[in-house]
């Protein structure tokens, strides 16, 4: 594992990463995407209960963590006071929370410290952002005792608002959906506090966790963002971020861990439409991607499961029948050239958009068809420019189900600015 001084991070980067070769026809090629990426500097919050404080101060030697090789990813960083500021109002102490517990709480908030606006991509509209994450990359490590606990004292994240593979799998973190702007520049800190909250046993008197910043770059300084839904969490109202629920007719119901942890399974009742969507920055010229895990849970002939992009030009889908998927019309119903598939389980679908020229549709990891892109049908959703989204909003115009739908989701991703991971 590499390792780095956080004094590094004295001026930032410019990445310029992910760049695609474009081609005719509809399979354009593609330069090899980023890798892997080192960490610029890092953050450990240390929690005193004598004194009732939060501090952060950089870390000596932070570590590469995000692979193998080199090379800067702009959106995982972290050098107090030189990059951002993690700032925070004294400790409240609540004793005991439960049984032999007490409660850690502190409102904490985040300023930047760089020359350029951070938190999405661009200002203004869509209303959506990728908003600011600061996640713990280590810890918390019980540092101090008044007295042995047994078995041995011990210190959990209380109130985290998810988790997401940042540096590693299922890390917590808190959300701020906003854009801050640069330093100096008069809104250069969140408008909102979090509640950080933190759980220990009573014996516990001072304790550590390590941090790191993720926040969307505007271009130049980026040209790739991801967004994540893991499906542990409901996407309008606990997923961060946030993804819009659309429903028509009768609203429809979701139920988490079904049918086995980290799936979520949502239904749509008869003559009723209900997806989720996300606005965000795209165009016709803008190569992007979208991939989900799921399945759909009845039989039936229509293409009423679905997930894909609008780019406010070209309506992209991918539907699923009871034994079929292919790419939808903007009605939803299937185009063409259907491709045969188990769809009542479980498999991995991507659709790649390289920019205006075509699209494509990968099953498991297996191209299973393209299209030109001016082979797919004008976009005429003029409610919702520009959106990412996925569910079962059904056929038809309105589209709608015809009898009970259920669908079950894995995760779904999608990156802008690339055509694949």
């Amino acid at each position: 594992m590499k390792t780095a001084s956080s004094r590094v991070l004295t001026l930032v980067a410019v990445i310029l990463l992910g760049c695609l070769d474009r081609n005719t026809g509809t399979e354009p090629n593609s330069r090899t995407p980023r890798q892997s990426c080192d960490i610029l500097g890092g953050m450990r919050g240390t929690v005193d209960a004598l004194a009732g404080t939060l501090t952060f101060e950089p870390l000596s030697s932070p570590s590469a963590l995000c692979g193998g090789g080199t090379g800067i990813n702009a959106a995982i960083y972290g050098d107090q006071g030189v990059t951002v500021r993690i700032y925070n109002s004294p400790v409240s102490i609540t004793n005991p929370s439960s049984p032999g517990k007490k409660t850690f709480s502190a409102n904490v908030g985040v300023r930047n410290l760089l020359a350029f606006a951070i938190g999405d991509e661009q200002v203004g509209i869509p209303a959506d952002t990728m908003g600011i994450f600061v996640f713990v990359n280590s810890g918390p490590t019980v540092g101090a005792t008044s007295s042995p606990c047994s078995p041995s004292c011990s210190v959990t994240v209380k109130n985290h608002h998810g988790l997401l593979e940042f540096t590693a799998p299922a890390q917590r973190y808190w959300h701020w959906t906003e854009r801050v702007g640069a330093a100096g520049g008069g809104s250069d800190t969140t408008r909102a506090r979090k509640s950080w909250v933190f759980e220990a046993d009573t014996q516990v008197t001072t304790f550590t966790f390590d941090v790191l910043v993720s926040a969307a770059w505007p271009p130049p300084n980026e040209t790739r963002w991801k967004i994540t839904y893991p499906g542990d969490s409901i996407p309008h109202t606990t997923a961060e971020p946030r993804w819009r629920r659309i429903t028509s007719g009768t609203v429809g119901t979701i139920t988490l861990n079904s049918p086995s942890p980290g799936i979520m399974t949502m239904t749509t009742p008869d003559n009723s439409s209900h997806y989720f969507a996300r606005r965000d920055s795209l165009m016709s010229t803008t190569n992007a991607y979208i991939e989900a895990r799921f399945r759909r849970n009845n039989a039936g002939g229509d293409s009423d499961v679905s997930f894909g992009i609008d780019d406010n030009n070209k309506f992209i889908a991918v539907g699923l029948s009871e034994i079929e998927v292919g790419f939808l019309k903007q009605d939803y119903g299937f185009i063409s050239n259907r491709v045969a598939t188990t769809t009542l389980s479980f498999h991995t679908y991507q659709i790649r958009k390289f920019a205006a020229d075509s699209v494509q549709l990968f099953l498991d990891g297996v191209r299973v068809d393209s299209k030109l892109y001016s082979a797919l049908e004008n976009s005429s959703a003029a409610t919702i420019p520009s959106f990412f989204y996925f569910g079962i909003p059904g056929i038809g115009a309105p589209p709608k189900v015809s009898g009970l739908k259920s669908s079950s989701w894995d995760y779904v991703v999608y990156e802008i600015g690339v055509v694949q991971p």
